[in-house]
């Protein structure tokens, strides 16, 4: 019986040796039962080894989903005894700014790339796509350093709730001025023709940081949906628009780098990237008229409310001044 217990815990608490075994196993009979079914070779022996592929993918499925939460735990419990890595866990706000500072490193580095892709190609696009990164570059950058000034100069928490409304304002206003340089990118994009070389690079890079832009942008939307915080709200919806343009522009690569060349073709695959790509600037557009009304109606209500308090307050001190009398 006591072997039988053990059996079983080294099955639910795999070490690192057995995983490791079981990984490699796993990976060796899949890509064996790959190759043998390109090669149409069904023996009774493939049928074994399909089931040792299977059974393996299962348990590997197995000992993944069991020993995340056990590995963030004890990540986490690490993390706590440091300061910085213990507000990197536990504070949302200080984790989001943290995030998008390493996006703004990513952003100027993704920049950087199609500024020289532009050079090299001789592509207005690729050098617009550089403009309009760096700008949301300095976007992130804008709202880092105004939160940053904003809780130095603030006196109090209405103050600095004050001023990061003011911040999300000025973030709203920058984002729909933008997606004008954005439309006349998009419009030179269609109206002329884009350069093929380079084409299989930025095929690669464009669909990786698309995919990298559009998870971070999903998991941010989810997680700081009910949080209430102004300047996060600002970094969440910069990020936004920043996946957008990264499927624009991942559009636009692909449809270059696929084309067969037919004239008709080519008119259908300008036709969608218009649409995609206006339709991103109105959706855009709207993100930043909604952050100016929005952060316009929370300012009024503050200062509406705000008088209301003197009367009072006055009042008190004139009922204290008259017993003092």
């Amino acid at each position: 019986m006591k072997e039988k217990r053990k059996a079983k815990d080294v099955i639910k608490n795999p070490g690192p040796v057995m995983l490791a075994a079981v990984y490699t196993v796993t990976a060796a009979a899949v890509a064996a039962s790959v190759a043998l079914t390109a090669l149409d070779l069904m023996l009774p022996p493939v049928y074994a080894l399909y089931a040792i592929a299977v059974a393996g993918l299962a348990y590997s499925v197995y000992t993944i989903v069991t020993g995340i939460p056990k590995l963030k735990k004890k990540l986490v419990e690490k993390a706590g005894k440091r300061e910085f890595t213990n507000k990197l866990v536990s504070d949302y706000v200080f984790r989001t700014a943290a995030l998008a500072a390493v996006s703004f490193a990513v952003n100027v580095g993704y920049a950087v790339f199609n500024g020289v892709l532009a050079i090299v190609s001789m592509s207005v696009w690729y050098g617009a796509l550089a403009a309009y990164y760096l700008l949301l570059s300095v976007a992130r950058l804008g709202v880092l350093a105004g939160s940053r000034m904003a809780k130095k100069r603030s006196a109090d928490g209405e103050e600095l709730e004050e001023n990061k409304l003011k911040i999300f304002r000025a973030c709203g206003v920058f984002l729909f001025v933008l997606e004008f340089g954005l439309a006349a990118a998009v419009t030179q994009m269609i109206m002329s023709p884009r350069p093929s070389s380079q084409d299989e690079i930025m095929a690669i890079s464009s669909a990786a940081y698309a995919f990298y832009k559009i998870t971070i942008a999903i998991v941010n939307l989810v997680k700081a949906g009910k949080l209430r915080d102004p300047v996060v709200q600002s970094l969440r919806n910069i990020g936004l628009t920043d996946a957008l343009v990264s499927m624009l522009a991942l559009e636009v690569t692909l449809v270059t780098v696929f084309s067969d060349g037919d004239e008709t073709n080519m008119i259908t695959m300008r036709c969608l990237n218009a649409v995609t790509g206006f339709g991103i600037c109105a959706l855009t557009m709207g993100i930043g008229i909604y952050m100016v009304v929005r952060a316009g109606i929370l300012l009024k209500k503050r200062k509406e409310l705000a008088p209301a308090a003197e009367p009072e307050t006055t009042e008190e001190q004139t009922e204290d001044e008259g017993r003092q009398r």
